[in-house]
This record gives structure tokens, sequence and C-alpha cells, in this order.
């Protein structure tokens, strides 16, 4: 019994917890599947805009969104619940030139296997969880859209995605029991780690811009009998009639 008629405190069980985290393992990233010949003529005019359905090949405007982009290197992962990663193909070394590029432009492989374990470490914290070769990849490819330049811009991006796939995960956590203490906890939990996702990428742009400035330029017209005035100006702090005492 609670004294001095305090509410006792809710709280989220362990058991409670690993049940949710193997809940979340068993959730695969969703594969987008061919329509089937048989159901395209039954798809709604309201689907497809009114226009026929085009294959994803030369000339369709799924393809042309990629123009002058490359694909993002990849790894394989054979097992969820293991760190091992292999090379998608037998050119060894022209995979690990691409993880280097991919990873700050770093001309060290043991960076690129630091920074990977590290990855792959936050998006897999336990060792009862799971991590699939595709969240990995998407997260790899993230990191090289952002086309980074040094080692220290390279460890910004990861933090970048590290707390970007985490607080996703614990925003659907926040909803699968919709329960007030589950909602604080990791409704919570997804609260800070999206606003310092969002930190992190802003600390990323002021690196990368350094100690410049942007000035905005825009064309002033003053026509005759007017005046201008070049520069900062504040507004003054006097309320209006106070000079005249």
């Amino acid at each position: 019994m609670p004294k001095d008629g305090m509410t006792a405190r809710k709280h989220i069980r362990g058991r409670d917890a690993a049940r949710m985290a193997e809940e979340n393992n068993e959730r695969q990233p969703v594969q987008i599947e061919p329509l089937p010949a048989d159901d395209a003529a039954s798809v709604p005019a309201a689907t497809t805009g009114g226009t026929p359905l085009v294959p994803a090949g030369t000339g369709s405007d799924i393809s042309q969104s990629t123009a002058g982009r490359k694909r993002p290197p990849r790894v394989r992962k054979p097992l969820p619940r293991n760190d091992q990663c292999l090379a998608p193909t037998t050119d060894l070394e022209g995979h690990r030139a691409a993880l280097r590029q991919a990873f700050g432009n770093t001309l060290s492989d043991e960076f690129v296997s630091v920074l990977l374990s590290k990855l792959i470490s936050a998006l897999r914290p336990g060792p009862n969880d799971e991590l699939n070769e595709a969240t990995l990849n998407a997260a790899i490819a993230m990191i090289s859209s952002m086309h980074l330049q040094t080692e220290l811009q390279a460890l910004l991006a990861v933090q970048i995605v590290a707390t970007g796939f985490t607080g996703l995960k614990f925003l659907r956590q926040s909803q699968r029991h919709m329960d007030e203490i589950y909602i604080d906890v990791y409704g919570g939990y997804a609260t800070k780690l999206l606003r310092l996702h969002l930190d992190m990428i802003q600390a990323l742009d002021r690196h990368r811009r350094g100690n410049r400035q942007t000035v905005e330029v825009r064309h002033v017209h003053i026509h005759s009998g007017a005046q201008g005035v070049v520069g900062i100006v504040n507004a003054s702090k006097t309320p209006e009639g106070d000079d005249q005492k």
C-alpha cells in the first residue's frame, strides 16, 4: 500500500520489455513485390493516378530520378544475431574502396571497420537483438548519401543514423500498448532521440560550413525622394513617447 496517500508509480516490467523486443525482432523490412499480371487490370485508377503502370526501366519516371547517382556499397549479413559481415562480391579490394569512400573518403580500412562495428552495435545493442541485412544496408546507404569528406564527418553520420533509427524504434514501441506508461517511457525516449537526431544533422552542417556565413543579397529599388539604409537595423527598445518626457 502506498504511504501518505501517494499513488504507486507505474513501471514497465523487464519481462514485458523483453517480450516487446522479441516482437520487434519478428517484424522484417517491407519488401515491395511486383503486382501480378492478373491483378493489374483490377487496380483502381485513383491508385495509379489514371495512368497505366510503367515498369521501372529506361525512360520511366522512376529511373529518371536516379540519374547521376551511384549505388551505395552494401554488405552481406548471413545471421541477424551475429555481427559477421561479408563482401557481396569477389572483388574484396574494390568493395573496401567503396566503403572507404562512403565513410568519409578515408584511407584507413581500420577506421571503416571500427565505425561499421559502432554502427552495428548501435542498431543491435543487445546479444539477443536482431539486425537484418536490409536494415544495415539501409543505414550504410544513408551514410553514403551524405557524401562525407572527413573521418569526423563519418563519425557524425553514424550518430545521425543511430539516433534516427533507434528513435523510430522507440516511437513504435510507445504505440504497442496504448497505455500511459508505455507512451510516457518509450515516447519520451523517442522524442529525445529524434531531437538529438536533428541536432546532429545541424552539427554536421555547421562543421561542413565552418566559420563561413551566408549573406543573402537582394535588389532594393530606391525611388526619387526616398531614403535607404544599408546594414543591420535594430528596433529601438524605448517605448514610443518616452523620448518626449
